[in-house]
């Protein structure tokens, strides 16, 4: 009884702490330091460069939307996981206008973590050229995912792990949100 009492004591502590301070998460060995934002949630993750930031929102279910970049780097990966706290969190969406800050990105480079992507996901990054998905499994994209850009003269590439059945799914899944261009396994 004495063993339960002291968790319920030190969970309710940390979430108390969390709910009246900004605390300061040790640094991920993948991502460097993470602040939490106590007003709007949301996790800056700076990477190994330092002028690369990376804005997700973090659920209560252990998973993570990744919101924006700011980066002048031609390649932009999205992280397969980010640590805050200690807790790791998997990145499991992006969403709308996530790369509007990342007006020079010609590549993206998608973890096999995310299952979906939100309308005007890709939208204002104006230089892309190509995404690279690492998932073996049909990704959910929205209706308008690439609106705004010419994607006929973009390329997507999916892992050969993707199955056969999965890679039909996803291409689908691709042309209803208005891809246009070339997708390739």
């Amino acid at each position: 009884m004495v063993k339960v009492m002291k968790k319920v004591l030190a969970s309710a502590l940390a979430a108390a702490l969390l709910v009246s301070t900004p605390v300061h998460a040790a640094p991920s060995p993948d991502t460097g330091n993470v602040t939490i934002n106590q007003d709007n949630a949301k996790v800056d993750v700076p990477a190994e460069n330092p002028d690369l930031n990376e804005n997700v929102d973090t659920k209560d279910d252990g998973t993570a939307a990744f919101v924006s970049i700011d980066t002048k780097d031609k390649t932009v990966r999205v992280p397969g996981t980010v640590t805050v706290n200690g807790v790791e969190y998997k990145v499991t969406e992006i969403k709308a206008e996530a790369f509007k800050d990342a007006k020079k990105a010609t590549k993206i480079v998608v973890s096999s973590n995310v299952t979906t992507i939100d309308k005007k996901a890709f939208s204002k990054a104006k230089k892309l050229k190509t995404i690279k998905f690492n998932c073996k499994k049909s990704i959910k994209v929205k209706k308008g995912a690439f609106k705004g850009l010419d994607t006929k003269k973009m390329t997507i590439k999916v892992t050969k792990k993707m199955s056969k059945k999965q890679f039909k799914k996803f291409k689908k899944a691709l042309e209803k949100a208005g891809f246009k261009g070339t997708i390739k396994q």
